[in-house]
């Protein structure tokens, strides 16, 4: 049985209009995960995340190809797992343009930073209200985060607002 996923698709390449800006989701021990902001479309939501993680980004074993093979389950290939709930169906999502950004710093310490984006289609019919992400990278320290993200006004996919 396949796992639904929300596809590794960009969003629209103009328009949207944003419907929830940056909070902070989840901090730890060196590291951090941001929710930059919700951008709505007429077909579907574009979500930003940004995670920032010190030393213990060295423990996993990053790879920065795309996910060509999401039934892939290699030690070797760690990344942030996310999964988006919109109108009741909990779905992982796969980034896309992750943008990975590795640092060397002082005294051999290492700075991660990644900036997901993630697509989600929305072609119901129902307002869209709120989504709820879920995320974890276990192998740098993230442990599961739940988060309600209240939308600032309902996205109806088809008659998505271009100002507020």
């Amino acid at each position: 049985m396949r796992m639904r996923r929300w596809p590794e698709n960009p969003a629209p390449a103009c328009g949207g209009t944003e419907v929830h800006d940056h909070r902070l989701l989840a901090t730890g021990h060196h590291l951090t995960l941001h929710l930059n902001r919700v951008v709505a479309y007429d077909t579907g939501l574009a979500v930003h995340l940004a995670l920032t993680a010190a030393d213990p980004a060295r423990r996993a074993r990053h790879q920065t190809r795309p996910l060509t093979d999401p039934q892939d389950l290699s030690a070797r290939w760690s990344y942030l797992d996310v999964w988006l709930d919109v109108i009741d169906h909990l779905v992982v999502a796969d980034p896309y343009r992750a943008r990975p950004d590795v640092h060397a710093a002082a005294a051999g310490r290492c700075t991660y930073r990644t900036e997901p984006q993630y697509w989600i289609p929305t072609e119901s019919d129902v307002a869209v209200r709120a989504i709820t992400l879920t995320a974890e990278w276990r192998e740098i320290g993230l442990e599961p985060t739940l988060a309600t993200v209240a939308l600032v006004r309902p996205v109806n996919p088809r008659r998505t607002p271009s100002r507020f």
